[in-house]
Protein backbone atom coordinates (compact mmCIF):
# COMPACT_ATOMS: atom_id res chain seq x y z
CA UNK A 1 0.00 0.00 0.00
CA UNK A 2 1.44 3.34 -0.99
CA UNK A 3 0.87 6.00 1.61
CA UNK A 4 1.26 9.60 0.56
CA UNK A 5 0.99 11.35 3.87
CA UNK A 6 2.47 14.71 4.65
CA UNK A 7 4.31 14.38 7.92
CA UNK A 8 5.32 17.22 10.21
CA UNK A 9 9.02 17.57 11.09
CA UNK A 10 9.88 14.85 13.59
CA UNK A 11 6.71 12.87 12.87
CA UNK A 12 7.01 9.26 11.77
CA UNK A 13 4.62 6.48 10.85
CA UNK A 14 4.44 3.74 13.46
CA UNK A 15 1.92 1.44 11.75
CA UNK A 16 -0.26 1.53 8.64
CA UNK A 17 -2.95 -1.06 8.05
CA UNK A 18 -6.07 -1.75 6.04
CA UNK A 19 -9.36 -2.81 7.59
CA UNK A 20 -9.75 -6.55 8.08
CA UNK A 21 -10.41 -8.41 4.82
CA UNK A 22 -13.50 -10.20 6.15
CA UNK A 23 -15.56 -7.43 4.55
CA UNK A 24 -14.70 -9.07 1.24
CA UNK A 25 -16.27 -12.47 2.00
CA UNK A 26 -19.75 -11.73 0.57
CA UNK A 27 -18.55 -9.80 -2.51
CA UNK A 28 -16.12 -12.60 -3.37
CA UNK A 29 -18.73 -15.33 -2.85
CA UNK A 30 -21.19 -13.38 -4.99
CA UNK A 31 -18.54 -12.98 -7.70
CA UNK A 32 -17.94 -16.74 -7.72
CA UNK A 33 -21.68 -17.47 -7.98
CA UNK A 34 -22.23 -14.87 -10.73
CA UNK A 35 -19.31 -16.21 -12.76
CA UNK A 36 -20.48 -19.80 -12.29
CA UNK A 37 -24.04 -18.96 -13.38
CA UNK A 38 -22.77 -16.95 -16.36
CA UNK A 39 -20.47 -19.81 -17.37
CA UNK A 40 -23.29 -22.31 -17.13
CA UNK A 41 -25.60 -19.99 -19.13
CA UNK A 42 -23.02 -19.49 -21.88
CA UNK A 43 -22.30 -23.22 -21.99
CA UNK A 44 -25.99 -24.04 -22.18
CA UNK A 45 -26.55 -21.55 -24.99
CA UNK A 46 -23.63 -22.94 -27.02
CA UNK A 47 -24.64 -26.62 -26.94
CA UNK A 48 -25.73 -28.51 -30.04
CA UNK A 49 -29.15 -29.64 -28.78
CA UNK A 50 -30.44 -26.10 -28.30
CA UNK A 51 -34.13 -25.65 -29.30
CA UNK A 52 -34.47 -24.17 -32.78
CA UNK A 53 -36.15 -21.01 -31.48
CA UNK A 54 -33.08 -20.17 -29.38
CA UNK A 55 -30.43 -21.40 -31.82
CA UNK A 56 -30.62 -18.28 -34.00
CA UNK A 57 -30.36 -16.03 -30.98
CA UNK A 58 -27.65 -17.91 -29.10
CA UNK A 59 -24.86 -15.42 -29.88
CA UNK A 60 -26.97 -12.50 -28.70
CA UNK A 61 -28.13 -14.39 -25.62
CA UNK A 62 -24.56 -15.32 -24.70
CA UNK A 63 -23.56 -11.65 -25.03
CA UNK A 64 -26.53 -10.70 -22.82
CA UNK A 65 -25.50 -13.27 -20.17
CA UNK A 66 -21.92 -11.93 -20.17
CA UNK A 67 -23.16 -8.31 -20.02
CA UNK A 68 -25.53 -9.16 -17.16
CA UNK A 69 -22.75 -10.89 -15.25
CA UNK A 70 -20.42 -7.92 -15.82
CA UNK A 71 -23.12 -5.52 -14.61
CA UNK A 72 -23.68 -7.61 -11.46
CA UNK A 73 -19.95 -7.71 -10.75
CA UNK A 74 -19.56 -3.97 -11.37
CA UNK A 75 -22.52 -3.10 -9.14
CA UNK A 76 -22.18 -5.50 -6.21
CA UNK A 77 -18.63 -6.91 -6.14
CA UNK A 78 -16.16 -4.28 -7.33
CA UNK A 79 -17.24 -1.33 -5.09
CA UNK A 80 -16.70 -3.15 -1.74
CA UNK A 81 -13.30 -4.36 -2.92
CA UNK A 82 -12.30 -0.84 -3.95
CA UNK A 83 -13.57 0.62 -0.66
CA UNK A 84 -11.47 -1.90 1.23
CA UNK A 85 -8.39 -1.38 -0.95
CA UNK A 86 -8.47 2.40 -0.53
CA UNK A 87 -9.13 2.44 3.23
CA UNK A 88 -6.33 2.61 5.77
CA UNK A 89 -5.62 3.13 9.45
CA UNK A 90 -2.39 5.00 10.14
CA UNK A 91 -0.77 5.66 13.50
CA UNK A 92 2.05 8.18 13.66
CA UNK A 93 3.86 9.32 16.76
CA UNK A 94 1.43 12.30 16.85
CA UNK A 95 -1.81 11.34 15.07
CA UNK A 96 -4.35 8.59 14.44
CA UNK A 97 -5.61 8.77 10.85
CA UNK A 98 -8.43 6.91 9.07
CA UNK A 99 -8.56 7.32 5.31
CA UNK A 100 -11.30 5.95 3.07
CA UNK A 101 -12.89 6.50 -0.30
CA UNK A 102 -12.03 6.00 -3.94
CA UNK A 103 -13.37 8.95 -5.89
CA UNK A 104 -14.52 11.01 -2.94
CA UNK A 105 -11.77 10.83 -0.34
CA UNK A 106 -12.52 11.16 3.37
CA UNK A 107 -9.87 11.46 6.05
CA UNK A 108 -10.44 11.56 9.80
CA UNK A 109 -7.48 12.67 11.85
CA UNK A 110 -7.14 12.73 15.64
CA UNK A 111 -4.22 14.12 17.55
CA UNK A 112 -2.98 11.53 20.03
CA UNK A 113 -2.86 14.25 22.69
CA UNK A 114 -6.66 14.59 22.43
CA UNK A 115 -7.33 10.92 23.22
CA UNK A 116 -8.94 10.56 26.65
CA UNK A 117 -9.66 6.83 26.60
CA UNK A 118 -9.38 3.84 24.26
CA UNK A 119 -11.68 0.85 24.24
CA UNK A 120 -11.45 -2.25 22.06
CA UNK A 121 -14.23 -4.77 21.69
CA UNK A 122 -14.85 -7.87 19.65
CA UNK A 123 -17.85 -9.97 18.78
CA UNK A 124 -17.46 -13.73 18.67
CA UNK A 125 -16.87 -13.57 14.90
CA UNK A 126 -14.32 -10.79 15.45
CA UNK A 127 -12.39 -12.92 17.94
CA UNK A 128 -12.25 -15.81 15.49
CA UNK A 129 -10.89 -13.51 12.78
CA UNK A 130 -8.71 -11.46 15.17
CA UNK A 131 -10.30 -8.12 14.37
CA UNK A 132 -12.55 -5.73 16.23
CA UNK A 133 -13.71 -2.19 16.86
CA UNK A 134 -11.56 0.49 18.46
CA UNK A 135 -13.53 3.22 20.22
CA UNK A 136 -11.63 6.42 20.91
CA UNK A 137 -13.01 8.85 23.49
CA UNK A 138 -11.87 12.38 22.62
CA UNK A 139 -13.79 14.08 25.41
CA UNK A 140 -16.93 16.16 25.44
CA UNK A 141 -19.05 12.97 25.09
CA UNK A 142 -17.60 12.38 21.62
CA UNK A 143 -16.58 8.87 20.59
CA UNK A 144 -14.87 7.96 17.34
CA UNK A 145 -15.24 4.33 16.20
CA UNK A 146 -12.80 2.50 13.96
CA UNK A 147 -14.41 -0.72 12.72
CA UNK A 148 -12.81 -3.88 11.35
CA UNK A 149 -9.39 -3.08 12.83
CA UNK A 150 -7.12 -6.10 12.37
CA UNK A 151 -5.44 -7.31 15.58
CA UNK A 152 -7.44 -4.69 17.49
CA UNK A 153 -5.76 -5.30 20.85
CA UNK A 154 -2.27 -4.98 19.36
CA UNK A 155 -3.40 -1.87 17.47
CA UNK A 156 -4.72 -0.41 20.73
CA UNK A 157 -1.43 -1.20 22.49
CA UNK A 158 0.47 0.58 19.69
CA UNK A 159 -1.73 3.67 20.07
CA UNK A 160 -1.30 3.62 23.88
CA UNK A 161 2.46 3.29 23.44
CA UNK A 162 2.48 6.25 21.04
CA UNK A 163 0.47 8.31 23.54
CA UNK A 164 2.91 7.40 26.31
CA UNK A 165 5.80 8.66 24.17
CA UNK A 166 4.24 12.12 23.71
CA UNK A 167 5.95 14.95 25.57
CA UNK A 168 4.07 15.80 28.75
CA UNK A 169 3.32 19.33 27.57
CA UNK A 170 1.59 18.02 24.44
CA UNK A 171 -1.30 16.88 26.60
CA UNK A 172 -1.96 20.49 27.62
CA UNK A 173 -1.79 22.27 24.27
CA UNK A 174 1.83 23.25 24.70
CA UNK A 175 1.42 24.95 28.09
CA UNK A 176 4.34 24.17 30.35
CA UNK A 177 2.81 22.56 33.44
CA UNK A 178 6.02 22.61 35.42
CA UNK A 179 5.97 26.38 36.08
CA UNK A 180 7.47 28.11 39.12
CA UNK A 181 4.47 30.16 40.28
CA UNK A 182 2.10 29.07 43.01
CA UNK A 183 -1.60 29.14 42.26
CA UNK A 184 -4.57 29.80 44.51
CA UNK A 185 -7.88 27.96 44.30
CA UNK A 186 -9.20 30.26 41.54
CA UNK A 187 -6.28 29.48 39.27
CA UNK A 188 -4.60 32.91 39.45
CA UNK A 189 -0.89 33.19 40.13
CA UNK A 190 0.32 34.95 43.32
CA UNK A 191 1.50 38.47 42.75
Amino acid sequence: MSIRLKLAPGERIIVASRPHARQLVWPVLLAVVVCAVAGFGCGYLSRDGLPSGLAGWSGYLQAAVVAGAAAMLARFCVPPVLRWAFASYIVTNRRLIHRQGVLRRRERELGLASVVQLEAWQTFADRIQRSGTLAVDVGYNRMVHYEHVPEVHKFKAIVVGAIDQLPLTAMFDGVDIEGDGEYDYEGRGDE
